[in-house]
């Protein structure tokens, strides 16, 4: 009996998250999945104060050497696998190495360089280089990487069928248009110039604006059954992914969604053949599309995101750490 290649992944758990994702389609590769929980992280206040003092972070740094080491004897490991490694340092990336005998590998789904400090904070620049290899989704990031690691690898992100698929709604953003995000400057002010077609958003950090109406933060099925069933779904890309695309290019179509996006070469490369998302070059043309409806819009190509899954991104990175 061949005993499955194992793979340590170290992680955020959030529904409908990168790494949930991860994990699914490592097992789907037929790894053996061992997953260390790396945050929510308590007391909220120790861990906000973290991302401007990472050196306040050792206690949960403590937790996690106490987990490695016990996964340390569990057999061979092929990869760690570290999402994004808040409060990770190089001597605790060594302390991965060395114990559980494996390459160390960042997949960061933001930007180190971004100004959010979510995204900059709690050491994650500093910890760049200690990496074997940085995993990012853009040209544009991996260019001003390249300083700071020695090997930097681009994967886009893609889509997870059991997390976004077609699923059925309850009419709640039927006729609508809607956006699925958090809240932003550059989206705040876009979504107040919008407020005359009364857009439906759901996210995490919004105050109110006149004309636009906010709800909660939704994800997986929940939110598939939204995207599913709107008018259209805006993707306002952060400037993180501006030159590039984020999640929600996959999700959305994943999900059954019409999509209105901005013109990006890796959206006309990834989505150039779908009938279903439309991307715009100006304000002008945003307002003229979402005037107009999708009854127009060609079908889309049941094998569009066939190439676009984790299961692909997982197997192209083991690929590259042969």
């Amino acid at each position: 009996m061949t005993i499955p290649s194992r793979v340590v992944v170290i992680g955020e758990p959030a529904a409908g998250g990168l790494r949930n994702s991860i994990v699914s389609a490592l097992t789907s590769l037929g790894r053996k999945v061992e997953v260390i929980d790396w945050g929510p992280w308590h007391p909220a206040p120790l861990a906000s104060a973290a991302f401007r003092l990472p050196r306040l972070a050792g206690a949960f740094r403590r937790d996690l050497r106490r987990e490695v080491e016990a996964l340390a004897g569990g057999g061979p490991t092929e990869l760690v696998l570290v999402v994004k490694g808040a409060f990770l340092d190089a001597q605790m990336i060594e302390h991965l190495r060395r114990h559980l005998e494996a390459p160390v590998v960042c997949w960061n789904p933001d930007s180190p360089f971004d100004d959010a400090i979510s995204n900059r904070g709690a050491g994650i620049p500093a910890a760049i280089g200690a990496y074997d290899v940085y995993v990012t989704w853009a040209e544009d990031v991996a260019e001003r990487l390249a300083s700071l690691s020695s090997r930097v690898v681009i994967i886009p992100f893609a889509w997870d069928p059991g997390v976004h698929h077609p699923t059925a709604g309850q009419g709640l953003a039927a006729g609508r248009i809607v956006f699925v995000g958090t809240a932003s400057g550059e989206r705040i002010s876009l979504l107040r110039r919008l407020a005359r077609f009364h857009p439906l958003v759901f996210g995490n950090g919004w105050s109110t604006i006149e004309g636009v109406e906010i709800r909660p933060a939704v994800t997986g099925p929940e939110m598939s059954a939204i995207v599913g069933e709107a008018k259209w779904n805006l993707n306002l890309l952060r400037p993180q992914n501006a030159r590039s695309h984020n999640m929600r290019t996959f999700e959305l179509p994943g999900a059954g969604g019409n999509q209105l996006a901005p013109t990006t070469r890796d959206h006309e490369r990834f989505l150039g053949a779908d009938g279903r998302t439309l991307l715009y070059n100006s304000f002008g043309e945003l307002e003229a599309i979402l005037r107009s409806h999708p009854t127009s819009l060609n079908s889309r190509p049941p094998d569009l995101l066939s190439d676009h899954t984790y299961v692909r991104r997982l197997s192209d990175l083991l690929t590259t750490m042969q």
